[in-house]
């Protein structure tokens, strides 16, 4: 089993999956508070959408990150 000092190129790769995921998630935040400052609703009801699914998948990446810390020990 590898050491958790080492480089493990999924590992970066999965921690780099969340990353992303999350910065999604912040961004369609910040522009559905800005639809409904400027009161379009439906835009922020669209924006809310991808952010439930964008959840998800941060969740599927969370899930994958662990799996492959308990398997490997990184």
């Amino acid at each position: 089993m590898a050491s958790p000092s080492q480089t493990c190129s999924r590992r970066e790769f999965l921690i780099a999956d969340v990353q992303r995921h999350l910065i999604r998630i912040s961004d369609l935040s910040r522009a559905i508070a800005d639809a409904l400052e400027n009161r379009n609703e439906n835009l922020a009801g669209e924006l809310d959408k991808q952010v439930e699914e964008e959840i998800g998948a941060k969740e599927r990446a969370m899930g994958a990150l662990h799996e492959h810390r308990e398997q490997h020990g990184c």
